[in-house]
């Protein structure tokens, strides 16, 4: 690989990594508490959501 190329590259590669940092992915989004009452309405809307849990074993 070229010299050039292999900055360019590198370059490339750190704006990305630091943009990628900087933008909030869950914009917009909201907390709730866990329920299977609510993990069944999620469910039943269809729309795309995410659950976020910890283990501390």
């Amino acid at each position: 690989m070229k010299r050039r190329q292999f900055l360019a590259l590198s370059t490339l590669a750190l704006s990305a990594s630091t943009l990628a940092t900087n933008v909030s992915w869950a914009e917009g989004s909201q907390h709730v508490d866990f329920t299977q009452e609510a993990y069944a309405k999620a469910l039943e809307s269809g729309e795309p959501f995410m659950l976020d849990f910890t283990a501390s074993w």
